[in-house]
C-alpha cells in the first residue's frame, strides 16, 4: 500500500470538515462586529475579505484533527468556542463597544464575574449546548477509533507516523500565529504591509479593516515598548541631571500633606462642545462654576467609546499610552497585573507617609483591578460588593456617583493620615436606556429612534454626575484637612450618531473635561488649562497649590508645554490643534526622546531613574 492513499483517506475528510468549520466560526465571530459597524454607519466586512486569516485557521484546524485523530471532538470544541465567543462579543460590544481581545481570555478564570455581566440564560444555554456537542463528538470519535483498530498493523503504524510528522508543522504554525506582532513574522508579511496594523483610533475599526482573525492577532500581547537604541544608565543619568537642575527645597504644602482625591468619571464628556447638537440646558453647569475657583480644561481620551483603565493608568503612573506598542490595549492587563510592583503616584505618596485607597463601585475583576491595585500599592480597595447600602438612581442599574462620593467621604473621614483616594465611577457606563425622568430636549444630528433615547439618557446622566460632584465639593469645602480634587472624564460613550461624529473633527470626540480644585488657597484661580495630557494632571494639581515638583513630574510638564498631549497616533497641542510628527522641531524630538527613555526605564528597563527622578523626592 502506497503512502499517498493512506494519507488521503486519513486526512481528506478532516481537511474538508476543517474548511466548513473555519467558515462557520469566522462568519459567526464577524457577524456581531458587522452589526455594530452598521449601527455606527461603518462599512461591514465579508468573511472572505481576509483570505490569509481564513487559510491560517483552516490549516491549524486541519493539522489539529490529523495530529490528534479526534476529528469530531476538535470540531465540537472549535465551533463551541466560536459560539461562546460570539455570545461574549455581543455582550461586550453592547457594554464597551469593543470586540473580543486576546486579554479577555483571562476572564475565563472568573466565571462569577462573567455571570454578573449578562443574563444567566445567555451563558447557560450555550454552555449546555457545548457540553452536549462535546459528548456527542467524543462518542463519534470513540466509534471512529474502534473502526481504526480493525485496520492492519501497518496501516495504523502509517497513520501514527503521519500524525507524528505533522505535529511539528502544527507547532510551527501555532507559534507563527502567537508571534504575529514581531516585525519579521512570516505570517504578518503575507498581508499587504500598508493594510495590516493595529488601528490606534479604535478596535472596532481595526477588526473591520483587517478582519476578525488578523484584528485579533494584532492584539496578541507583545513587547510593552521597543527598546530605545541609546537606552543605558548613562543616558538616564543625563536626563536625571537635566530635570534636577534648580531643584527647589520642599517647603510649605506638599502633596504628602493633603488629602488627594482623584476622580475618573465614567463617560463624562462635554456634549455642548459638539457641532450639530443643541441641548436645552448645560449639563456641566456646576463643573464650569467650580472651574472659576480652581483650574479647568480638557484632556485627551485614549479612544472613543472605551479605554477607562487606560486613562486611569496614565494618570496614576504618568506613563503615556502613546509610547506603548499599539497591541497593548489595556496596560493594566498587559503591563501591570501580575507584577510585584510598578512605579506610580500611589507608591510615591505611600513611601512618604500618605495612605492610598481605591474606590470603584463595580467588579474588581474588570481589567484585573484587584491585582493591579495591589501592584500599585493601594492599602484598600472598595468595590461593588462593599456598597451594601447603595440605592438605585431612578432606573439606572449601576451604582450612582452620589453613592460613590459618599463612600469617598467616609474614607476621608476615617483616615488618620493624609490619603490618596482614587475613585473610578460607574454611573454613566453604557449601554443607555430610558432610565431617567426629565430627559433634556436635544436637537440636531441626534439620530433616529433609540439613538435619540440613548443620547438623551447619557446627557441626563452627565447632568446628574455634575450635581453629585457639586454636592461632594460642597462637603469637602467644610473639611479642616486640606483636600485637592482632580476630576476628569475618561471618554465619550459609544452613543454619538455617525452623522454627529462626522460633523466634528475626530479630536473633538476624544476631549473630556478636567477640573482641578482645592478647599485651600489656589494659585491663579480660574486658569484655563486648554488641552492637557492625562499624565500631567497630578503635576498640575501640585502646581495649583504651590507644591514642589519631582524631576519626573517636571519632565511630564515639559512634555506637555513643549510638545503637547501624546496619544495613540496623535499629538494634540494646548490649543487643541493636531501636531504632525513630521512637523516636530529638534527641541520637541529631544523632549519626546527623554520621555520615551524614562518610560522605558520605568516600565521595561532596569529602573535606573525611578528613585532619583521620583521616589526619593519628598512630595
Amino acid at each position: 500500500m502506497s503512502w499517498f492513499p493512506v494519507l488521503r483517506r486519513s486526512s481528506a475528510t478532516d481537511v474538508l470538515l476543517a474548511a466548513v468549520a473555519t467558515y462557520l466560526a469566522v462568519r459567526l465571530l464577524g457577524s456581531s462586529i458587522n452589526r455594530e459597524a452598521v449601527q455606527r454607519g461603518l462599512e461591514p466586512r465579508g468573511v472572505f475579505d481576509d483570505l490569509v486569516g481564513l487559510a491560517l485557521v483552516w490549516v491549524l484546524l486541519s493539522l489539529l484533527m490529523v495530529v490528534t485523530r479526534q476529528r469530531w471532538l476538535v470540531l465540537a470544541l472549535v465551533l463551541g468556542l466560536a459560539v461562546a465567543g460570539h455570545v461574549a462579543q455581543v455582550e461586550k460590544l453592547a457594554v464597551l463597544g469593543v470586540p473580543l481581545l486576546p486579554t479577555d481570555l483571562a476572564f475565563a478564570t472568573s466565571p462569577e464575574f462573567l455571570a454578573t455581566q449578562t443574563q444567566t440564560a445567555t451563558i447557560v444555554v450555550p454552555l449546555l449546548g457545548a457540553v452536549a456537542a462535546v459528548a456527542v463528538a467524543a462518542w463519534l470519535d470513540h466509534r471512529r477509533r474502534r473502526h481504526v483498530r480493525t485496520a492492519s498493523d501497518s496501516e495504523r503504524r502509517r497513520r501514527r507516523i503521519v500524525s507524528l510528522a505533522l505535529a511539528p508543522v502544527l507547532a510551527l504554525a501555532t507559534a507563527t500565529a502567537v508571534d504575529f506582532n514581531r516585525p519579521d513574522n512570516r505570517l504578518r508579511a503575507w498581508y499587504e504591509p500598508e493594510r495590516i496594523g493595529c488601528c490606534a483610533w479604535g478596535q472596532l475599526e481595526n477588526y473591520l479593516q483587517n478582519g476578525f482573525v488578523a484584528g485579533f492577532l494584532t492584539n496578541v500581547p507583545t513587547l510593552v515598548m521597543q527598546p530605545p537604541p541609546d537606552y543605558s544608565r548613562e543616558r538616564i543619568e543625563e536626563i536625571v541631571a537635566r530635570y534636577s537642575q534648580d531643584r527647589p527645597d520642599p517647603d510649605g504644602t506638599t502633596l504628602a500633606d493633603v488629602d488627594l482625591v482623584v476622580v475618573l468619571s465614567e463617560s463624562v464628556a462635554d456634549p455642548t462642545r459638539l457641532a450639530g447638537l443643541t441641548i436645552d440646558r448645560d449639563p456641566l453647569a456646576h463643573l464650569r462654576a467650580r472651574g472659576l475657583e480652581g483650574w479647568s480644561g480638557q484632556t485627551v481620551s485614549s479612544y472613543y467609546g472605551t479605554g477607562t483603565s487606560t486613562m486611569e493608568f496614565q494618570v496614576l503612573t504618568g506613563q503615556s499610552i502613546g509610547l506603548i506598542e499599539p497591541q497593548i490595549f489595556s496596560p493594566y492587563q498587559s503591563v501591570v497585573a501580575g507584577r510585584s510592583k510598578f512605579p506610580s503616584a500611589v507608591g510615591w505618596l505611600r513611601s512618604h507617609g500618605s495612605d492610598a485607597v481605591a474606590v470603584h463601585p463595580y467588579s474588581g475583576d474588570l481589567y484585573q483591578r484587584r491585582s493591579v491595585y495591589d501592584t500599585l500599592q493601594f492599602s484598600q480597595f472598595q468595590e461593588r460588593r462593599d456598597f451594601t447600602s447603595a440605592t438605585p438612581l431612578e432606573g439606572n442599574p449601576y451604582i450612582s456617583d452620589a453613592d460613590a462620593f459618599d463612600a469617598t467621604l467616609d474614607v476621608l473621614d476615617d483616615a488618620t493620615d493624609p490619603t490618596l483616594v482614587n475613585l473610578v465611577t460607574i454611573q454613566n457606563h453604557s449601554p443607555f436606556f430610558a432610565w431617567y425622568e426629565g430627559l433634556p430636549t436635544i436637537e440636531g444630528l441626534i439620530g433616529e429612534g433609540d439613538q435619540q433615547i440613548h443620547l438623551a439618557t447619557w446627557i441626563r446622566g452627565v447632568e446628574l454626575s455634575d450635581l453629585a460632584l457639586e454636592e461632594f465639593l460642597s462637603e469637602v469645602s467644610t473639611r479642616e484637612r486640606p483636600t485637592v480634587v482632580v476630576y476628569y472624564g475618561d471618554h465619550y460613550p459609544p452613543v454619538l450618531p455617525s452623522s454627529l461624529r462626522e460633523a466634528n473633527e475626530p479630536v473633538e470626540t476624544l476631549l473630556t473635561p478636567v477640573l482641578l480644585w482645592s478647599n485651600t488657597e489656589v494659585l491663579d484661580p480660574g486658569r484655563d488649562l486648554g488641552v492637557v495630557d492625562a499624565t500631567s494632571l497630578l503635576p498640575l494639581a501640585a502646581e495649583m497649590i504651590g507644591a514642589p515638583l519631582p524631576p519626573y513630574y517636571r519632565l511630564l510638564q515639559h512634555v506637555q508645554d513643549v510638545v503637547g498631549s501624546v496619544g495613540r497616533g496623535v499629538i494634540v497641542t494646548r490649543d487643541g490643534q493636531l501636531l504632525d510628527d513630521q512637523d516636530l522641531t529638534s527641541e520637541q524630538r529631544q523632549v519626546l526622546e527623554d520621555f520615551e527613555l524614562v518610560q522605558y526605564d520605568f516600565s521595561v528597563g532596569e529602573g535606573f531613574g525611578i528613585d532619583p527622578l521620583w521616589y526619593d523626592w519628598v512630595p
